[in-house]
C-alpha cells in the first residue's frame, strides 16, 4: 500500500461506502464496483480483530455489499462461512429499505487456540479450514416470500475465488470478482473494495447460453482487464470508483448507473433484546444475572445493554 492517508470523515465530494453499477458498452458483460471507507473502519475496530482476520472479514463486507445490492426489492442478503479453522464462522448481511441505503454490519468468530498456532501472516485456507466448511447466501425478502440459500464448498486460497465458484456452481453465471481489504500505515484506518463482471446469460432454452463462439473473445477480454487491478487500486481513497472503471475499460467504453449508498447500521436494540430476554424461564433470567444485572452482548457491533431482572419480569 502506498503511505496516503485515507480519507476518514466522508467529506464533500468523498466517493467512499458505494457500489456503482456499469456495463461494458456493445457486449453483454455487466459488473459492480465497490469501495468501503469509514463503513469497514468501523465494523473492524468494533472488535479487537487480529489483522489477518479483519482483512478477510472486510472483503466479505464488500462481497456482501456487492451481492446485496443487485437486489431489487426490500430485504436481506447474509453471507456466511463455516469450518473448522480457527474462524469457524464468519457473516456478514446487508439491508435494503424504503430509503434505498444499503445497511451492512458483520463480525467474525474466532478460535483463538486454533490461531496461535499460525504464524503473522496465515493463508485464506489456514484461517478458513476450507477442507470442512461452506459459504452459504441467503436472501430473505420478508414473511410473504419465500427465502432463497445457496451454498458452495470454501475451497480456494482467496474469499474470491470461493464467491467465483459460487456464480460458476450456483447461478452457472461466468463471473470474475477481486476482492481487497488492508488498513493503511499511516492513519491505522481499515479501507476494502471490490470489483465483479459478469457474462449475461444468451440463448433460449435447449441452445447454448452462454460464451458461444461469438461472445467468448469478448468475455475473455472484459474479465482479462479486470484481473489486472491491483488491491491497492480497489482502496486507495485517490481513485474514485469512475476513474478505475475509466482506467480498465475506456479502450472499450463503459457505461456508469446510479450508485448505492450503504452505511455501517446494526439492526440490535435495547426494545429488541428486552422483549427477547422477557421470553425466558424464572430459572433462566436468575441464571443470566449477576449483581442484580442481565448484560446482554451484540455479537456484530459489541454494544453490551444492560437490564435489572424486575425490568425484565415487568412484562
Amino acid at each position: 500500500m502506498t503511505d496516503t492517508p485515507i480519507v476518514v470523515g466522508e467529506p464533500t465530494g468523498s466517493r467512499d461506502n458505494e457500489v456503482r453499477p456499469f456495463q461494458l458498452e456493445g457486449v453483454d458483460v455487466r459488473g459492480r464496483a465497490v469501495r468501503l471507507g469509514t463503513v469497514a473502519d468501523q465494523i473492524l475496530k468494533a472488535h479487537d480483530y487480529p489483522e489477518s482476520v479483519a482483512r478477510i472479514l472486510g472483503e466479505l463486507l464488500v462481497l456482501t455489499g456487492m451481492l446485496g445490492s443487485i437486489m431489487k426489492f426490500n430485504g436481506i442478503v447474509t453471507i456466511q462461512t463455516k469450518s473448522g479453522g480457527p474462524i469457524p464462522m464468519m457473516v456478514a448481511d446487508f439491508e435494503r429499505r424504503e430509503d434505498g441505503i444499503g445497511r451492512l454490519r458483520g463480525y467474525a468468530d474466532i478460535d483463538q487456540k486454533k490461531l496461535s498456532v499460525f504464524g503473522e501472516n496465515p493463508s485464506f485456507e489456514g484461517l478458513i479450514g476450507s477442507k470442512s466448511g461452506y459459504m452459504a447466501l441467503t436472501i430473505d425478502q420478508g414473511a410473504e416470500m419465500e427465502r432463497y440459500q445457496g451454498i458452495v464448498e470454501l475451497k480456494g486460497e482467496t474469499l474470491s475465488d470461493v464467491a467465483r465458484s459460487y456464480f460458476v456452481n450456483s447461478e452457472q453465471t461466468p463471473t470474475e470478482i477481486r476482492l481487497s481489504c488492508d488498513k493503511d500505515t499511516v492513519t491505522g484506518h481499515w479501507r476494502a473494495g471490490g470489483i465483479m463482471v459478469q457474462h449475461l446469460a444468451r440463448g433460449e432454452t435447449g441452445q447454448e447460453r452462454i460464451l458461444d463462439r461469438e461472445t467468448k473473445e469478448e468475455w475473455n477480454r472484459a474479465s482479462i482487464l479486470m484481473s489486472s487491478v491491483k488491491n491497492d487500486e480497489l482502496i486507495d481513497p485517490q481513485l474514485d470508483l469512475d476513474q478505475l472503471l475509466f482506467r480498465l475499460y475506456h479502450e472499450d467504453g463503459v457505461r456508469v448507473f446510479d450508485s448505492e449508498q450503504m452505511v455501517h447500521k446494526c439492526r440490535c436494540s435495547r426494545e429488541r433484546l428486552l422483549e427477547a430476554i422477557q421470553s425466558f424461564s424464572d430459572d433462566d433470567i436468575d441464571h443470566a444475572t449477576v449483581d442484580d444485572s442481565i448484560d446482554v452482548n451484540c455479537q456484530f457491533c459489541n454494544t453490551t445493554y444492560q437490564f435489572t431482572p424486575a425490568e425484565v419480569r415487568a412484562k
